[in-house]
């Protein structure tokens, strides 16, 4: 008897070293990761926090040079805000938008501000445009200098007796047949409706006059750095409006991404603040101890200080994406814990934390591989924010049930005071109806039946604007700035190459032709090109030898009509304009980024497309011609959405597969899927919840249902280890609580894909809390 009670001290002795060996481990391991996470985010170079919403998404890895257009185009207008002013009085209008320009330059946040245009980049325009005056015809002169150049001569004449035309004798003398007036003319309404006018590029919209301002962010309007200059630069439209009586719109990436960011930042707050307050609160009410809030609080903090310090390690940064559902995570690492703490608060003064390790450690274990195979899963999946999610997730997850396993028992030692469990009569009465037959039958079929009817009109929507917040007051002025400038941030493309630059510059002027009969039939409203605003050097030449048969063939014609002294002539040799020179001057800013330039053994460009109505017959057209691709990123990812919601769908089904195969090796087939079912009715009340709200489902929906399997099994597991105890039901009614907690203010986002995640999640594991008892074995 004495050797069986030294053997049982000797081998609790050997357990409590071995315990705390464990501890001294994972503590090292644990400030590894603060160490980690003080280096990324106190010292780093850059913000550890990524907003871009483009990088959530996978690139396109069928056609590089299709990615390189969408980074320039994308690069281009990310960068840019526009601005227009207007007011009572064309004086306040200038005026105010004068002080907004010295206004946005003394912020610090612009390489560059747009508004008056000053006289020596008038000038360099002006100049660089008159010297190459005999280069550049418009289709329209084209065709009358090839069929009947005499025609010039009249065009003259009526310019001249018309009182409008404001020809003037030096233009007359530069310029005697009056070509390059036609052709700059073009080119202005090619860039915009607005005129010069006292310097300020203005234009008259509904009655009213418009000043544009534009500007060129210093920094990505995405980074932390430029958003914060948001609140600056409504103090100065404030300020205009205050002194001038001036309106002012914006619009710009930077404003989308900023009330992004704040949106996510206040939902990160507000799911993780009333988390942990719940999470608080149940402790407190539960288990009337400092302890357990101490070690809840602590599983809690290790998992999101663990997840946060490798996820930044091995992508460099966290998406905003990521803090947003990794605050929710609170509600699910809680888990483990309350499965202790229960445990300790049953056992009252007989506790051993070492045996109340060993009573849950199988249950524990379990509920994180099955809750690892869903979230695992999705590092599949191409989508970079996917990755990043299901990575954060896992390690929170893995971190919080370390902690649990390596800390509790040398943390937890001393026993809580014995009493009752709370609401143990009604804990005790719920399990005991679950050895009646109708609840065991009716409340899974009843679930089934409520589910139908939403389930019967469930439609899919890809869309990846859902991933998006468009706020009514920006989309508003966007839509008014676009209406009175015809500036348009369209992102839909043909991607066209060339073996050189003009070949590229002859293919894209043969595409003009196509361009504008998709323009007369509506396919299109407009486009942008390079070729117009700068001809190929054949095309150069052709419209000089054009010019020069005109001064010899009309000179003297045009010199009786208007009685001059000589007849003009044209001594000017042939120089033609290379592409490569034309993007080196100030004139091609504007259109510079259309250049994508050499990839490969090729060159690049794109036609930017303005309002599409029949993307189709471009993108059959595109398809037909192997140098030409169409591109429209937000059509692609959409396309990506659907193709990998099957993906996660045919994921889900692998990882249940893998969950089954389990469950029957531990508990055999019949016990294995009465673990199982609870899961899946969840996931079916999940799907039919968001459907009966009138969302449409997404890739996000499938995605909950992994978090709804891998959590759902959880509470089935302990019962199926425990069988009917009330211990493991108030565990998993307060890990149910939390969860319920964390993934419904999901439901409350503006985000349209996080808010039909929420719901989905609330629903489904609501479902699988009330039907885990189904596991208990009899």
């Amino acid at each position: 008897m004495l050797s069986k009670r030294n053997s049982a001290s000797n081998n609790s002795s050997c357990n409590i070293v071995t315990s705390k060996k464990l501890a001294l481990a994972w503590l090292s391991l644990v400030l590894l990761f603060i160490a980690m996470l003080a280096k990324q985010w106190l010292w780093a170079t850059q913000s550890p926090v990524e907003t871009n919403i483009l990088k959530l998404l996978p690139k396109n890895q069928q056609d590089p040079v299709a990615e390189l257009a969408f980074g320039s185009v994308s690069q281009n207008l990310s960068d840019k805000l526009v601005f227009l002013v207007t007011a009572d009085s064309d004086e306040n209008i200038l005026a105010a938008a004068n002080l907004l320009e010295e206004s946005l330059l003394n912020t610090g946040l612009f390489r560059s501000v747009a508004g008056k245009v000053d006289t020596e980049k008038q000038n360099e325009w002006a100049t660089f445009y008159f010297n190459n005056r005999f280069h550049q015809l418009t289709s329209e002169q084209r065709e009358r200098l090839i069929n009947v150049p005499s025609s010039q001569v009249q065009l003259v004449v009526q310019a001249l007796y018309n009182p409008f035309s404001g020809v003037t004798g030096n233009e007359l003398s530069n310029d005697p047949f009056l070509l390059f007036r036609d052709y700059l003319s073009l080119l202005t309404r090619q860039h915009s409706t607005f005129e010069l006018e006292r310097g300020y590029l203005s234009t008259q919209y509904a009655g009213k006059k418009y000043v544009l301002v534009s500007a060129t962010l210093k920094d990505s309007p995405y980074s932390l750095k430029a958003q914060q200059g948001v609140k600056e630069i409504n103090s100065i439209e404030q300020t205009l409006s205050e002194t001038y009586q001036a309106s002012t719109y914006h619009t710009g990436v930077l404003f989308y991404a900023a009330f992004g960011t704040e949106s996510a930042k206040s939902e990160i707050s507000t799911i993780g603040l009333f988390s942990l307050l719940g999470v608080v609160i149940l402790i407190v009410g539960v288990f009337r101890s400092a302890t357990p809030l101490a070690l809840a609080v602590l599983s809690i903090t290790v998992g999101l200080l663990s997840a946060l310090a490798l996820t930044t390690w091995i992508f460099g940064q966290v998406h905003l994406f990521s803090l947003v559902f990794g605050a929710s995570l609170i509600g699910v690492s809680i888990d483990y814990a309350f499965h202790y703490l229960t445990e300790r608060l049953w056992a009252g003064e007989k506790w051993d934390s070492q045996a109340g390790l060993k009573h849950i450690f199988i249950a524990i274990t379990m509920g994180l591989i099955t809750s690892l195979i869903g979230y695992l899963g999705m590092l599949i999946a191409p989508f970079p924010g996917l990755q990043q999610l299901a990575l954060f997730s896992s390690i929170g997850l893995i971190a919080a049930y370390t902690t649990v396993v390596a800390w509790y028992p040398v943390l937890a030692i001393a026993p809580s005071k014995s009493r009752i469990l709370p609401g143990q009569a009604m804990l005790t009465q719920w399990l005991a109806l679950w050895s009646k037959k109708w609840i065991k039958m009716g409340l899974p079929i009843a679930s089934l039946i409520m589910a139908a009817i939403p389930l019967a009109n469930v439609h899919y929507d890809d869309d990846i604007r859902q991933l998006q917040t468009m706020p009514n007051s920006l989309k508003q002025q966007e839509q008014l700035i676009t209406e009175v400038s015809g500036i348009q941030s369209s992102q839909q493309m043909l991607v066209v190459t060339a073996r050189d630059d003009e070949a590229l510059l002859l293919r894209l002027e043969s595409l003009q032709l196509e361009l504008n009969d998709w323009q007369k039939t509506g396919v299109l409203k407009g486009y942008q090109s390079l070729t117009q605003y700068i001809s190929s050097s054949a095309l150069q030449k052709e419209n000089f030898d054009l010019i020069t048969a005109l001064y010899k063939q009309q000179g003297d014609l045009l010199m009786r009509t208007l009685k001059l002294a000589e007849a003009p002539t044209l001594d000017q040799p042939f120089s033609n304009i290379t592409l490569q020179s034309y993007l080196k001057e100030t004139v091609s800013d504007p259109v510079r980024f259309l250049y994508i330039g050499q990839y490969e053994d090729s060159v690049a460009s794109v036609i930017l497309l303005n309002e599409l109505s029949a993307p189709e017959k471009i993108r059959a057209f595109s398809d037909d011609h192997a140098d030409i691709s169409y591109l429209d990123k937000a059509e692609e990812i959409s396309s990506l959405f659907s193709t990998y919601r099957i993906k996660v769908m045919e994921l889900l089904i692998v990882a249940l597969s893998v969950i089954t195969l389990l469950l029957i090796k531990r508990y055999g087939l019949k016990h294995a899927f009465m673990v199982l079912v609870p899961s899946l009715i969840a996931c079916v009340v999940g799907l039919a919840a968001a459907s009966a709200i009138g969302s449409a489902l997404n890739l996000f929906n499938l995605l909950a249902l992994i978090l709804i399997v891998g959590i759902g099994i959880d509470y089935t597991l302990f019962f199926a280890e425990k069988a009917r105890s009330s211990s493991t039901l108030l565990a998993i009614t307060l890990s149910a609580i939390t969860t319920l907690l964390a993934f419904g203010l999901l439901s409350l986002s503006q985000t349209h894909a996080i808010h039909s995640f929420g719901i989905t999640v609330l629903s489904g594991i609501f479902v699988a809390w009330l039907l885990a008892p189904l596991a208990i074995k009899e």
